[in-house]
């Protein structure tokens, strides 16, 4: 029973509520349905019967209308009929379009593979003929050709025969080649080629370089516009007959290292003419040897200006810059032209080292260059050296012979710093072909700057020791020669020794600091020589001045000036103590010696005690006061006149005359602080006698104005 439930069909209960709303909602007048089902089962049935009655109505209508439509019908069927036979017909025109279609389908796919096959065999075909054609022309020589590098005029278009030559040679040296053999065949050919190439490139470039030695060449021009639009001959005799090649070589090696010496030889021989005619010797050291002995006593009066000498326009200077640097700022600049100073200028030696040493740079910078680019050196100086070796070993061995001779330490100092910028330009231009040159330079005038500057110190040394006589008994106390030309040394060596320098600066320092004790030394020496110890002081006050003068003109910087400052102000102060000593020497001696015993005398305390403190000499007291007064303006006159005649510089003297009177101005400021001290209570009966410090304020002033 439960699997017949299982099988009967569910239905789903029904709500009739919705079919009651929906009659509700229709006409019972407008719908026979609906008015049946309202007036009950009877009427009902007579609505079914209306219904059917009408659809047989309907269905007689029906047939009716299609009788009267049946020929219409048979018409539409007949074209109906009509239609498929002409589709039938069409169908089978199709299918034989399709079927030959398909034919002419398979005839395109057949041209299509023949064609990819001729492609692939024009392909195959073209590169073989390429791989014949370069073989053919890689080994076959033609008529052309030979005639071409047999008898054609060598020139530019010379190079495309030589390239395709070259080809032909590098195609059957290879190994692959040689076991052929058309190779075989064509290889005696292209060596007699090859042969008659090197023959012809050899004159020509033989001829070429010959060509540099015609006097008044202009080699960089002829290397640059002429040889360097060959240089692929010498590619081809380095690879083809590396004899001939090194012969070429050598030829122009030995051609150009005999042009270079000689046309170097000639202008710095040019530039020789144009030196002052005085060089610096031996005598020209700080302290001659030559003024010690009785020949050099002329040579002393040449070197004070007061006998015959060379014309001070050929001799130049020795110790002092005067304008020598500026050729520090004019290294750049062109080489001097011998042959256009026609006049009398004369030039330092450093100015014609520039001139020949730039020269040298630039030739040297243009050969090197050319060799890199001509011979292919790829940067290699063993070819350069070849070329330029005999030139810059002259100018090493004419260096090398000045310096022998050479006491300038002015001129050996600039010829340093030349060489140091021309080592700095070269590393601008990145060719590193001098270098060597260089170094040999630097290890050359270095040391014989310092053997000079260390003969500069010896001969003060010296002259200490053997007691330097003073300039002239007239002025012995005016500045020394010596003193003078210390300073203009020092003054230069500082100047050229600035941080441009660099090392150069450090390697000075020893013997600067050596020459400034031996010269201090000396102006001691000498100065003990003279009549008193004033004398001396006004010497040593002279002497620092003239440096200190020196130094300060040329602007040098306070490590150099400070330890002569010091020096002066020491020298200053004694003399003011020996001047103040010399003309007011009770007062000094005075005060000296009673200030100790009043030191520690307040105000206060003294107006308690009785009587002055112990130690006090009030009647030498009263006799200083007096003194004072009845000479202090004639003194002090004496003092302004002694110092005028003492000092050569004007405003130095100055100074020190308004410090000496200052000094007794304080002497005499102290007195008064004794009195005051030692009479607390009423000053004493001299007081009025004393001189009063506004009177002295005005003749110090009275005297500075009219310094």
């Amino acid at each position: 029973a439960g699997v017949e439930d299982d099988d009967m069909p569910h239905f789903e209960p029904i709500d009739f509520d919705d079919l009651h709303e929906l009659l509700e909602g229709v006409d019972a007048k407008d719908d026979p349905v609906s008015a049946a089902l309202e007036l009950g089962v009877q009427e009902t049935k007579r609505v079914a019967s209306q219904v059917d009655q009408r659809l047989e109505e309907l269905e007689q209508e029906s047939i009716g209308d299609y009788v009267a439509s049946f020929q219409s019908f048979q018409d539409l069927h007949k074209e109906i009929q009509e239609t498929d036979h002409i589709l039938e017909k069409m169908e089978k025109m199709l299918g034989t379009f399709q079927s030959d279609l398909t034919g002419i389908s398979d005839e395109i796919r057949m041209l299509q593979g023949d064609s990819l096959q001729m492609n692939m065999k024009l392909r195959n075909r073209r590169a073989l003929q390429s791989l014949m054609s370069e073989y053919v022309n890689s080994v076959v020589v033609s008529p052309t050709l030979v005639k071409q590098i047999s008898d054609e005029e060598i020139n530019e278009a010379y190079l495309e025969y030589l390239s395709e030559l070259n080809r032909k040679l590098d195609h059957v040296k290879q190994q692959e080649m040689q076991k052929l053999p058309s190779c075989a065949q064509s290889t005696p050919q292209l060596e007699q080629l090859r042969t008659k190439a090197v023959a012809r490139i050899k004159d020509f470039l033989l001829q070429k370089i010959n060509t540099l030695k015609r006097p008044r060449t202009n080699l960089q021009i002829l290397q640059r516009n002429v040889l360097v639009k060959f240089k692929f001959f010498t590619q081809f005799l380095a690879e083809h007959h590396p004899a001939v090649a090194r012969e070429v070589q050598q030829h122009y090696v030995e051609t150009m290292s005999g042009q270079y010496l000689k046309q170097f030889k000639t202008y710095v021989s040019s530039l020789q003419k144009l030196e002052l005619e005085y060089s610096p010797t031996r005598a020209d050291l700080l302290v001659s040897s030559e003024w010690q002995s009785s020949s050099g006593a002329r040579r002393f009066l040449d070197n004070i200006g007061l006998g015959p000498s060379v014309a001070l326009n050929s001799k130049g200077n020795v110790f002092s810059l005067s304008g020598r640097d500026a050729i520090l700022k004019e290294l750049e600049k062109d080489p001097i032209i011998a042959h256009t100073h026609k006049d009398k200028i004369k030039y330092y030696h450093e100015q014609l080292f520039r001139s020949h040493q730039m020269l040298l740079m630039d030739t040297a910078t243009s050969e090197f260059l050319f060799l890199n680019d001509f011979f292919d050196t790829k940067g290699d100086h063993g070819l350069f050296v070849e070329v330029f070796g005999k030139t810059t070993q002259f100018f090493l061995d004419s260096l090398e012979t000045f310096l022998v001779n050479c006491w300038d330490s002015v001129g050996l100092m600039l010829m340093i710093r030349i060489v140091d910028f021309y080592r700095k330009c070269m590393q601008r231009r990145k060719v590193s072909c001098l270098d060597s040159y260089l170094d040999a330079q630097q290890l050359m005038i270095r040391p014989r700057l310092r053997m000079v500057l260390d003969e500069n110190v010896k001969s003060l040394r010296k002259a200490c020791q053997q007691n330097l006589p003073l300039v002239a008994n007239t002025h012995p106390t005016h500045p020394h020669l010596v003193t003078r030309r210390y300073a203009e040394l020092a003054a230069s060596l500082y100047a050229l020794s600035s941080p441009e320098a660099g090392a150069l600066a450090d390697s000075l320092q020893q013997p600067l600091t050596q020459m400034q004790q031996e010269a201090c030394a000396l102006c001691r020496a000498m100065s003990s020589k003279l009549e008193n110890q004033e004398l001396g002081l006004v010497f040593l006050v002279n002497n620092y001045d003239l440096v200190l003068t020196v130094f300060h003109e040329r602007h040098l910087p306070r490590t150099a000036t400070t330890p002569f400052e010091e020096l002066l102000k020491e020298q200053v102060q004694l003399f003011i103590e020996s001047q103040l000593m010399r003309h007011f020497p009770d007062l000094v001696m005075f005060v000296k010696s009673t200030e100790p015993h009043v030191a520690d005398v307040d105000e206060s305390a003294a107006r308690a005690q009785q009587g002055p403190p112990l130690g006090v000499d009030v009647q030498r007291m009263e006799q200083v006061v007096r003194k004072f007064s009845q000479s202090w303006n004639t003194e002090t006159r004496q003092i302004n006149s002694y110092v005028m005649t003492s000092f050569t510089n004007f405003s130095n003297g100055s100074e020190i005359l308004n410090q000496v009177l200052m000094q007794l101005l304080l002497y005499y400021t102290r007195l008064q602080k004794i009195i005051a001290k030692s009479f607390p209570k009423q000053p004493p009966a001299f007081s009025h006698e004393m001189v009063t410090s506004s009177t002295l304020l005005m003749e110090i002033k009275q005297y500075s104005r009219s310094f």
